[in-house]
């Protein structure tokens, strides 16, 4: 089980949380669908909130590649005493994983939240912790080393449609997409690369205008770096990286704008900056 750690009025996580996604098989290849299996003491508002980030999930994530017969992930969520405000938020990880069709695919995991930190925190910053917890869970930075498109400490993330994407979306000559390697355990080796503690731009600014989630933003708001920064969003990269590890996807670069405006605004504006993500 990992943990999500809290200090200095910023979120830091020091290793990944999740969720449960279920896949429903058909006769090509799965379907994705998520299903949470919320504790009582997760309120009402609160499984709101897990539910529209998983919602943004199926809306990117369609299914599995052709070979893999999982039927879903399902994940125990729970809202809980932990160690009171301000230092363990949570903590999530996969629970079990299986090798099917040459990937290595979470089947189960676990979450759990600090319930006084949860308390203290608005719904948009919530859903952005699920929505970027989720994604570990599912494998992004999680199984990168167990799918062989990343080789721990090298920087340097190699798998083909994610590096494709990151081609068209950021830089045409790239030859591969950088990875964090600061930031200690738990944020090194598991996310996109930005400036340490999110202070900085990197530089790097989406060139595609047919991806209208990071045309001319700064590669540091994307959701997947190791540090929370306003205006988050999903690149096609992140979703490319899916594919990378045994899922099918939508392409953001042929997402007409409206539906990509519905699918990523919600929850990710209006966001403090270090808020520090991590990894199993």
């Amino acid at each position: 089980m990992s943990r999500l750690f809290k200090k200095q009025g910023a979120v830091s996580h020091l290793t990944a949380l999740t969720c449960s996604l279920v896949l429903v098989t058909s006769s090509a290849h799965a379907a994705f669908t998520i299903t949470l299996n919320f504790d009582p003491s997760v309120t009402a508002p609160q499984q709101t909130v897990f539910n529209t980030a998983k919602a943004t999930w199926e809306s990117l994530v369609t299914g599995y590649q052709p070979g893999i017969s999982l039927t879903g992930i399902t994940i125990n969520a729970i809202v809980h005493p932990i160690d009171g405000a301000g230092g363990i938020l949570g903590g999530a990880g996969p629970d079990f994983t299986t090798t099917q069709a040459g990937f290595t695919l979470t089947t189960s995991g676990s979450m759990e939240f600090d319930s006084v930190d949860v308390a203290s925190m608005s719904n948009e910053t919530f859903n952005a912790v699920i929505l970027h917890e989720m994604a570990h869970v599912m494998g992004l930075g999680t199984l990168w080393t167990n799918n062989a498109v990343y080789v721990n400490n090298s920087g340097q993330y190699t798998g083909a449609n994610a590096l494709a994407a990151y081609q068209s979306e950021f830089a045409a000559g790239a030859t591969f997409v950088p990875i964090e390697l600061g930031g200690g355990p738990g944020t090194a080796n598991g996310h996109w690369n930005e400036v340490d503690g999110g202070g900085g731009a990197t530089g790097i600014v989406g060139i595609n205008p047919n991806i209208a989630n990071s045309f001319g933003k700064d590669f540091r708001d994307e959701l997947m770096t190791g540090w929370l920064n306003s205006n988050s969003f999903i690149s096609n990269t992140t979703v490319m990286s899916f594919r990378d590890i045994g899922f099918t996807t939508v392409n953001l670069a042929v997402v007409p704008e409206p539906a990509s405006m519905v699918i990523f605004g919600v929850g990710l504006l209006g966001l403090a900056r270090t808020r520090r993500r991590s990894q199993s």
